[in-house]
């Protein structure tokens, strides 16, 4: 075969393989500003913003104590007209081959000038995301955090990819932040951190929140909402204090949360180094939504 044959089918080769449709419709947004840290009182978030003006992204990192899970929450213009029924996920780059997480609330985020963006609010996950299994992931590594650089979230044939940089610096700051939660709450960060065993709840978390809770007085547009709590748990597993960190919807959620959970919930308690018990807490995360009775089949119309 001649060189020029070689190279006119190499030429070929390339059109071909760079005019193929790509697996989805990605649109990538590099940041716009330096990570802010916020130390809150109840709280520690990394938030950054990303894209321009006119497609603006703002991701927010929240964890409400120490460890590797965390909660997400991405607000984009890409994301207006999404609903919960959607199919999506969220994976970390470069690789972005398994998921972290794929349960989400969405919620409208007002923006100066009276516009709304739609907000993404991703449950409790790791950087090493969930096991099907139902057992714990691998622990997250300070290389792990530093190997990651961006966050994507794709539905169906469209995803959005937020160019974060590597995480390993932010992710440092979050861990010191989370200490001095801890140090607020009367709990020693390095007994936490050492403990043996977490508390275990002793019946389902889903059976704390009774089905007809929903306080429907307070939102007759009968909303979804979404309330993040931390109960802290004395020595005898018996819950101790209830504290609602986030609540998205009618303050009304926050309150039968706390209610509830405050009088149902009760748990085997934490073990310390030695195996003895010791005082800790637990992280909560209640959706609320109202279901609509089903049809009874066969039933004659009138």
């Amino acid at each position: 075969m001649s060189r020029t044959h070689s190279a006119a089918l190499a030429a070929m080769a390339a059109v071909i393989l760079t005019s193929a449709p790509a697996m989805a419709e990605t649109t990538v947004l590099t940041a716009s500003s330096p990570w802010q840290m916020d130390n809150g009182t109840d709280s520690c978030s990394l938030k950054r913003g990303f894209g321009t003006a006119d497609n603006p992204a703002l991701l927010e990192i929240e964890r409400i104590g120490p460890g590797d899970r965390f909660y997400a929450t991405i607000t984009a213009k890409a994301f207006n007209g999404l609903a919960e029924s959607s199919h999506l996920v969220l994976k970390t780059g470069p690789d972005g081959v398994e998921p972290i997480a794929d349960r989400f609330t969405v919620a409208d985020a007002p923006i100066e000038g009276g516009a709304k963006l739609t907000a993404l609010m991703f449950s409790a996950t790791t950087w090493n995301g969930f096991r099907k299994d139902g057992q714990l992931p691998a622990a997250v590594t300070p290389e792990r955090e530093a190997a990651i650089t961006s966050l994507i979230v794709s539905w169906g044939d469209k995803a959005v990819q937020l160019g974060t940089g590597p995480l390993g610096k932010a992710m440092a700051a979050m861990r010191e932040c989370t200490d001095g939660l801890v140090r607020s709450w009367g709990l020693d960060p390095a007994q936490q951190a050492s403990l043996s065993a977490r508390p275990v709840p002793k019946t389902s978390p889903d059976t704390w929140i009774a089905a007809n809770s929903y306080p429907f007085g307070a939102d007759n547009r009968h909303r979804p909402g979404l309330t993040r709590a931390r109960l802290l748990v004395d020595a005898s597993g018996a819950v101790s204090g209830c504290k609602v960190v986030d609540n998205y919807g009618d303050a009304a959620f926050a309150a039968t949360a706390c209610e509830q959970m405050t009088s149902k919930a009760a748990f085997s308690p934490a073990l310390d180094q030695a195996g003895k018990p010791a005082a800790s807490y637990y992280e909560a995360s209640i959706r609320w939504k109202v279901r609509r009775p089903m049809k009874q089949v066969g039933q004659r119309r009138r």
